[in-house]
Formats: structure tokens, sequence, C-alpha cells
């Protein structure tokens, strides 16, 4: 099972409010991970920045002039829906350990719930053709087991000193993973 890095923090909602606090934030993020603000201009051909231009979602390259939507071909475009929302939406998903339902993004956004259902169908959409790398689907059934050699005494099972944690997930007839769970991070959840 992966596991976030030990030095990752939890991006808390401050967080995301103080990274993305206007739409420009949002446009400009979104900019900077499909293109970059200096990439070669599909137009002209030259490396070049490109800039925000004032009265419409898009950048202009400083060398021709061409302009690049970074919304375009995305599960944004033609939306009237803010782009931040759609940010803070993607944000629920991400943190949420049970799923976004429509009435909890309806409640959260301040949109209808036509708009906030449409919203959960295009990122899960976005999820599903994302390359999840061979994430188990379906009904997924998980346990784990304490190993070691024969020893006599003591404490058993969870908790016993010189036993490895091992966990084991399997899709229901399908295929099985299994990782070996190092102690600290067994003691840290067993407080």
């Amino acid at each position: 099972m992966p596991r976030r890095a030990s030095n990752v923090q939890p991006f808390s909602v401050r967080e995301f409010f103080e990274r993305f606090p206007t739409e420009e934030a949002c446009l400009d993020h979104l900019m900077a991970v499909r293109y970059g603000m200096r990439h070669e201009c599909l137009s002209c051909g030259k490396d070049s920045t490109f800039h925000r231009l004032a009265d419409r979602p898009a950048y202009t390259c400083s060398h021709c002039g061409a302009n690049v939507h970074p919304m375009a071909g995305t599960i944004f475009q033609d939306t009237r829906t803010p782009l931040r929302m759609w940010f803070y939406a993607i944000y629920l998903f991400v943190t949420t350990r049970h799923g976004v339902s429509g009435k909890e993004l309806q409640r959260q956004l301040g949109v209808t719930y036509k708009t906030a259902y449409r919203i959960g169908q295009q990122i899960r959409k976005l999820m599903e053709a994302a390359d999840l790398g061979g994430l188990l689907t379906g009904h997924v059934e998980m346990d784990e087991a304490y190993l070691s050699g024969r020893r006599s005494g003591g404490k058993r099972g969870r908790g016993a000193e010189g036993k490895t944690i091992v966990m084991g997930m399997k899709e229901r007839g399908g295929r099985l993973v299994t990782q070996v769970i190092p102690m600290f991070a067994s003691r840290r959840c067993a407080m």
C-alpha cells in the first residue's frame, strides 16, 4: 500500500486558500502545470515567456503574440463555475477519506445540485482515466499478520517484540498485494 513520505505534511484548508486565493492564482497554476510560464511557442517556435491577458483566461507569447488557453481540452473548458471552486472540489476529493457526494459538493461550494453533480462526475471521470499504477479495484479485502521465528512465552500478536508486520490486500477473485510495515509506523498506530 503506498504511503505518504514521512516529511510530507497534510495540505490543510488554510494552506489551500493561501495557495489559491484568487481565480488568477488558479489559472497561473494551471498554466504552469500544463505548459510552464516559459516554453517553446507552437506558433513561432521560439523559447518564449508567456504573460496573462487581462480580458480573458489566456496567456500570450512575448515574441509573436499567439495565445495559449490553459483550460482548453480539460474538465474546466467551457465552464461558468469559477476555477477556484473546481480546485476546491478537487481538493475535497483528494483529502476526503470516504468520497464526496453531490450534496456535499453543493453545500461546500454553494452551487446548485446540478452543478455540483456535474463537477463531481467530471472529477470522477478524470480520476478514472488517470493511470493509477495498478491500484486494486472492486471489492478489496485486507488483513495484517505478525510474523517471526518460533519463540516461547512473552506477548503474542499485536505489539509483540521481534515481530514483523505484513499487510495484505486482495481483490476478490483477483490480485494479491502485500507490504512489510516498518515497526516505527506500527508503534505510532498503536498509541
